[in-house]
């Protein structure tokens, strides 16, 4: 059984970089993942788009398996967190079927917006930052741990282009009420 290693904290610059590192590492996998898919622009380039795919669903499984759980157990859940598990689940039905100029698009403009909410002053990674005290340093640690995720193969049918309608659709009307950013 593997045995957690807790950095050692000893002062308040030390919470403030880790606090930093939090941000600096999801914000930096923002651009990796930007960069992989603007690889696949105009022309689908299979291999970028199987990295993208592998690394946005790592990344949601960062924020829906380690962030949003820590933050339901330190506050209610606000209309910003519910926001981003929508954009979530569009975003994730998008990867399922064989990638298109359609699809490529649709994700780019979901992420245009939805990596603000979480990189901006007030959105979600300084929100988990502040929360998180001296319970940034496991929270890392989690967050290192996450496992990349079991990727199936690319499938489509009626069924599936419903569902990505339909998870796209709430996605956009989630947005409509918030405040602009």
């Amino acid at each position: 059984m593997a045995r957690l290693i807790r950095p050692r904290i000893e002062s308040a610059q030390d919470v403030t970089y880790m606090a930093a590192e939090l941000h600096d590492l999801l914000s930096r996998d923002h651009e990796r993942l930007d960069a992989l898919l603007a690889a696949c622009v105009p022309t689908v380039d299979p291999e970028a788009y199987d990295g993208f795919r592998r690394g946005l669903l790592r990344h949601i499984a960062i924020e829906e398996r380690v962030l949003f759980p820590l933050l339901r157990q330190w506050r209610d859940v606000t209309e910003l967190e519910r926001q981003l598990h929508r954009d979530h689940a569009a975003l994730a039905a998008l990867l399922v079927p064989p990638p298109s100029r359609a699809e490529i698009d649709q994700i780019s403009a979901i992420l245009q917006v939805h990596n603000v909410m979480e990189e901006r002053g007030g959105g979600l990674y300084e929100v988990i930052e502040d929360l998180s005290g001296g319970e940034l340093a496991s929270l890392m640690t989690r967050v290192h741990a996450t496992p990349p995720v079991r990727v199936a193969p690319h499938a489509d049918s009626p069924i599936v282009r419903r569902t990505i309608e339909q998870l796209v659709r709430q996605a956009e009307e989630g947005r409509r009420p918030m405040r602009p950013l």
